[in-house]
């Protein structure tokens, strides 16, 4: 089924492309697209990631050079100014772009094809991850998950469906489906539930996880930082707020705004909320700590006035749905149909 919609996508952007190659509904409006990591086929090779967290590098590569020909690219600093002033081109398609989480391949493989295209954009950091061996639970899982499920350690798997019946799914054949499924269905437990699962499982298979660098350090953002590159709060720790107490939420947004502010770096005072969960409790506490905004990951985009500064509309990018050129414009597209109505 997955195939099937894949092929229909395809289809149906191939021929919207063909007629439209600039996004119709966009003129006036701001595409605040949402990155992660930006990989290389060899780097997929070596650990499984989610499909939804990543592009390949040549099909970012693709999507900068369409950009700069079709849309006005902001810095989020000044998409800022422009709401506060009230300055705004009608006759524009503007977009900003953004990543989640300050991973390592940011600065490796995304940076130099946004300074080849001289193209801005906004990093968002978890501050007190930055510079650490940290993994996010989903890539320690990932990691598990494939040496279970890859043929040369096909005698672990019987041992995975007896201890975790519920990972079982005779439906799916792919392995790296297999594993998002999994990795899909472990979202719905507690944090502390998922940190047990991960522990006995890495116990139960004997495994020790790579002691390997994903996430950016100080001296990479800094590099950036003197580029166009900007940088805002993803929290300390990447905690989901809504699951923490009031005083911990105070702690990871106030901390975070702290930390940015101390290393001296082009610093923009907006937080991205991880996992994209927030309620107007939060949003109000993000507002009083002194954030000018906050980004959420709701699909859509923002006009001349935006519905809610703290709570932007944002549009995820991944590979599975934008491989192509093609592909790219209809996910644009597609987000015009999801614009807020300001009041």
């Amino acid at each position: 089924m997955h195939r099937i919609k894949g092929a229909a996508r395809h289809a149906i952007s191939l021929a919207y492309y063909a007629f439209n190659r600039c996004p119709a509904g966009l003129k006036g409006k701001v595409a605040l697209l949402m990155y992660h990591r930006v990989l290389t086929k060899k780097n997929l090779e070596k650990y499984y990631v989610q499909p939804g967290m990543y592009v390949l590098d040549d099909v970012f590569e693709r999507q900068m050079s369409y950009l700069k020909k079709n849309f006005y690219i902001l810095r989020l600093s000044e998409l800022l100014d422009m709401w506060r002033e009230g300055v705004w081109d009608n006759s524009q398609r503007y977009c900003v772009i953004t990543f989640d989480d300050g991973w390592l391949d940011n600065y490796r493989h995304a940076y130099p094809i946004l300074l080849k295209y001289n193209i801005p954009a906004t990093i968002f950091l978890p501050t007190s991850l930055i510079g650490t061996n940290h993994w996010f639970w989903p890539d320690r899982l990932g990691f598990i998950l494939q040496k279970c499920l890859s043929l040369s350690e096909g005698k672990h798997v019987s041992l995975l469906y007896e201890t975790w019946p519920w990972m079982r799914n005779d439906r799916i054949n792919d392995i790296d489906d297999k594993i998002d499924s999994i990795i899909e269905t472990v979202k719905l437990l507690s944090d502390d539930d998922i940190a047990q699962l991960i522990y006995d499982a890495a116990t139960l298979f004997e495994l020790i996880f790579p002691d390997e660098r994903l996430l950016l350090n100080w001296d990479e953002v800094s590099e950036m930082s003197k580029e166009s590159i900007s940088f805002g709060s993803h929290s300390a720790s990447h905690a989901i707020l809504t699951k923490l107490t009031r005083d911990n939420m105070k702690m990871e947004i106030r901390t975070s705004m702290e930390t940015l502010r101390e290393k001296n770096i082009n610093y923009v005072p907006v937080l991205c909320y991880p996992n994209g969960d927030y309620n107007d409790c939060i949003a109000e506490l993000v507002k009083d700590t002194g954030y000018l905004a906050g980004v959420s990951t709701r699909f859509g985009i923002e006009g001349r006035t935006p519905r809610n500064k703290y709570g932007l509309h944002r549009i995820g990018v991944h590979n599975d749905i934008s491989t192509s050129v093609p592909l790219y414009a209809y996910r644009l597209r597609k987000s015009a149909g999801r614009f807020p109505i300001a009041h």
